[in-house]
């Protein structure tokens, strides 16, 4: 025999509230979770698979070593999701890194206070990212891929010009105990780096989230033309993200410094893959519109304990670029079917 037909309305409406609390599965629950919370799981399961199998993992001098390096890449990753959340990316900022990382340097070796250097390095970056980049991407109408692709040589060139490609050393320079604070010192026993990204993170988190600036980046990003329709000054926002990307390289670059303490022309090089991948795996849409600030501390940290664990596990470096490529294109196919129109 079939079932009863439902014939009366209070029997129908009970039926479909059944079916409503039925259907509140895993799939109803991830379709309102965060969209990092794929990877965050994923994170949360690879940290515990080192926790029990590495012993080196929890050590204090590895986890350091995560989260300082991390702090560099996470700097990076928030200048990349306010591109990409208006749709736009930047392939440079490695070659801009070693740029700005030689500028600093050239202004410590001749005698520019340490305060001033740090300030006009970061003020370089804003000038490359929102002067050059910007600037031909929105007054030349030129791709954004081809403009940061070509800047991406330019850039690694000029870096390393003045010197024919030689390392400059900035050790026991006078001054540069605050680079070296910056990007090596700690405070009450947390690492100052740390500090430096997770404030900056919190100070995009709020302009994403509370500014004029933020919905207008929200905007061009979702639907350019109706941007443009609605009075929102389109290109302002464009070089503005650019120059705030430009001017985190810059805070890295100082960072990576003081880390080291030496700048070569060299560095960077293939950075700003992890850096892309780690914000699109932290939910940041590729073709604009939608990001995630938090997600994108989160893709950072994934790909940190990812190469650390690799390095544990006595992963060549060779591979680990195959890992992380793997990863990248992983994530813009997760985007990909996330967002399919």
């Amino acid at each position: 025999m079939g079932e009863p037909e439902l014939t009366t309305p209070a029997a129908r409406e009970r039926a479909a509230g059944t079916a409503r609390v039925e259907g509140f599965s895993w799939g109803a629950l991830l379709a309102r979770a965060p969209t990092w919370t794929g990877v965050g799981l994923v994170l949360a399961f690879m940290v515990i698979g080192l926790i029990a199998t590495e012993s080196l993992f929890l050590t204090r001098e590895n986890l350091t070593n995560v989260f300082k390096g991390a702090s560099i890449n996470l700097l990076l990753a928030v200048g990349t999701t306010y591109l990409l959340t208006t749709g736009m990316v930047d392939l440079s900022i490695g070659s801009m890194l070693a740029l700005l990382s030689m500028i600093l340097a050239g202004q410590i070796t001749h005698g520019v206070p340490v305060v001033l250097a740090v300030l006009a390095t970061i003020a370089a970056g804003a000038l490359l990212g929102g002067g050059i980049n910007g600037v031909l991407v929105t007054k030349a109408k030129l791709s954004f891929f081809v403009v940061t692709l070509g800047t991406l040589a330019l850039f690694r060139s000029a870096a390393q010009i003045p010197t024919n490609g030689l390392t400059i050393d900035l050790f026991d320079r006078k001054g540069v105990g605050l680079v070296e604070t910056m990007g090596d010192g700690e405070v009450l026993g947390i690492s100052v780096p740390v500090i430096i990204s997770l404030g900056l993170l919190l100070a995009s988190i709020l302009v994403m989230r509370y500014t004029t600036f933020g919905r207008a980046v929200f905007a061009v990003g979702g639907n350019e033309a109706a941007a443009r329709l609605a009075g929102i000054p389109v290109d302002v926002a464009k070089i503005g993200v650019y120059a705030i990307n430009g001017a985190l390289v810059g805070v890295a670059a100082v960072m990576f410094v003081g880390r080291i303490q030496s700048a070569s022309p060299l560095i960077g090089a293939g950075i700003e893959l992890d850096v892309i991948a780690a914000v699109l795996l932290g939910g940041t849409s590729f073709i604009g519109g939608s990001s995630s600030m938090v997600g994108t501390l989160i893709g950072v940290m994934f790909i940190a304990v990812l190469q650390n664990g690799l390095n544990l596990l006595g992963v060549q470096a060779l591979w680990q670029g195959v890992v992380t490529g793997s990863v990248l294109i992983l994530a813009v196919w997760v985007d990909r079917i996330r967002r399919p129109s």
